[in-house]
């Protein structure tokens, strides 16, 4: 066999095997005699039926699939030695199905490259590089939360806004309980939850042991579901309230309680033993605000960074964009997704596509990699920010590690997270190597600057289209629906059947060449 290249430019190769007879007849003639050792040919004991029956049977099957080895590993030698970064694999040409019925053929195969040429001048742009104020107001604000969010239930003696109330709730008539009304015990009532002014003004201030007149319909303006639940009634009966009042006798009252500014708390906070005293605990609480802020400026700018290098940069990488989709759509049709292949945005493939080989190519330039330490690392801190949240300040180590695993074997999650530090350590290496102009914000006006409001949709449909989210192969081996990619022989799994059903154009259409996977260089 004799292997060539055609014709070859920026991002593209065409590749011609020429395959005689005498280049894979051996190799048919053993396929044949293995095919008939295993074979149960009725009429014939296991294994014994003649060779040349075989070859009636399945051979043209056998000799694809040899011929379709024997090249396979010839392309893949090929692509070595001459180093190609392939995308996906070789795509066979149409032509191909009719040479492969044929004794001596001549095949070809084109390659999608990874383009050779990258613009990395950022010489002509000007980038805004936010710096972040944090007033003393926040700071306190910020403590305050944290005191509400680590709050104590108590019992109190009045009804305060925030209580909660738990008592017995009776339908009256007149001044008294209405014989064969509603009668429910152990209600709770929140009456930071009622909506009328009127009504809630009858609660506030109440004594524990007092009772409450009010109409419960008036106090939660009519709504079903808080209705049925306080008295237990179906929604039919509803509106049948309009008019009644109810008594409420008090029996407890509770209400969250802020945290004291004591050690216990600011152990639970910070960590045992890292803040003494409010003042400690505002400078603490500064130094993660700033933190937290310079990161998130930090990230803005990558964002503007990777957004222009998507548009100026990315956008002028030579790339073979239709063979890519064609290669694309044949491996989702392997992977069982036939009805997304039809309906693949190539537009967005392309464009993805190349802001992520920008991406890893600027990353390759700075010698920048993402460990699994790094993937390990970022993912506890995300489980630990999401507890932060809740107003878990100081989880666990150990619990907050078990989350971050769990987190982490969800290959969609771990390729993000992947990606994300790369694109992350991408734009602190570029902050230093692009022009930068300085802009004083607070973090009031760059949480606006990160998360405008939404414009209003402009196409004639009032619709806004949404990015597509591309299913390409990641270092992981996945695709971004999580579908493992994977080399296909022709013909699946060895049996007689594989050869008695194949075609030529099966051959050709699942030809199994190397896989290099797409952006793992």
């Amino acid at each position: 066999m004799n292997i060539s290249i055609v014709e070859q430019k920026e991002g593209y190769v065409k590749l011609r095997v020429d395959v005689e007879k005498d280049n894979y007849r051996e190799n048919f003639k053993k396929e044949l005699k293995k095919v008939a050792h295993s074979a149960n040919i009725k009429g014939f004991r296991s294994g014994k039926a003649p060779v040349g029956m075989i070859e009636k049977m399945y051979g043209e099957g056998v000799r694809y699939e040899v011929i379709n080895r024997m090249v396979s590993e010839l392309i893949d030698g090929y692509i070595k030695e001459k180093e190609f970064k392939v995308i996906g694999w070789a795509v066979p040409a149409e032509a191909n199905t009719e040479e492969m019925t044929k004794e001596d053929m001549t095949l070809f195969f084109n390659l999608a490259l990874y383009p050779s040429e990258y613009d990395v001048d950022f010489g002509d742009k000007t980038f805004t590089k936010y710096e972040v104020t944090i007033s003393d107001e926040q700071v306190a604000e910020q403590l305050k939360q944290m005191q509400t969010a680590n709050a104590d239930l108590q019992e109190t003696d009045n009804v305060v806004e925030d209580a909660i109330v738990g008592g017995d709730i009776a339908e009256l008539e007149g001044d008294t309980r209405k014989e064969e009304g509603i009668v429910r015990e152990n209600v709770t009532i929140y009456p930071q939850f009622i909506k009328d002014e009127e009504e809630k003004a009858k609660f506030l201030d109440a004594g524990k042991g007092s009772v409450v007149v009010f109409n419960p319909y008036k106090a939660f303006e009519g709504n079903e579901a808080e209705l049925k639940s306080l008295l237990s009634i179906d929604k039919e009966e509803v509106e049948g309230l309009k008019d009644k009042e109810f008594s409420f006798q008090i029996e407890t009252i509770r209400h969250m309680v802020p945290a004291e500014l004591n050690q216990e708390f600011f152990d639970t906070a910070f960590g045992e033993d890292q803040v003494h005293n409010e003042e400690e605990a505002l400078a603490k609480l500064r130094e993660f605000m700033q933190s937290a802020e310079n990161g998130n400026a930090d990230y803005k700018f990558t964002q503007d960074f990777l957004e222009y290098a998507k548009e100026e940069k990315a956008a002028k990488l030579q790339l073979a964009d239709d063979l890519i989709v064609e290669w694309y759509t044949d491996n989702m049709k392997r992977n069982g997704s036939d009805e997304k292949a039809e309906n693949v945005d190539k537009e967005a493939l392309i464009s993805s596509l190349k802001r992520e080989m920008y991406v890893r190519e600027l990353a390759q330039r700075e010698s920048l990699t993402v460990s699994d330490e790094d993937i390990q690392g970022f993912a506890y801190e995300m489980v630990r920010s999401q507890f932060a949240q809740m107003g878990w300040h100081n989880p666990d180590h150990e619990i907050v590690a078990k989350y971050a695993d769990q987190q982490l074997k969800d290959t969609n999650f771990a390729y993000s997270v992947e990606m994300n530090i790369l694109e992350q350590k991408v734009g602190k290496a570029m902050m230093d190597k692009v022009k930068l102009e300085t802009k004083q914000v607070t973090s009031e006006e760059l949480k606006e600057i990160l998360s405008p409001k939404a414009s209003e949709p402009t196409n004639d449909n009032d619709e806004v289209k949404e990015e597509t989210r591309v299913d390409k192969p990641n270092r992981f081996g996945f695709t971004q629906n999580r579908e493992r990619v994977r080399k296909t022989r022709c013909f699946g799994a060895p049996s007689l059947d594989r050869y008695k059903t194949a075609t030529p154009n099966g051959v050709v259409r699942h030809y199994d060449v190397i896989f290099t996977l797409l952006l793992s260089a």
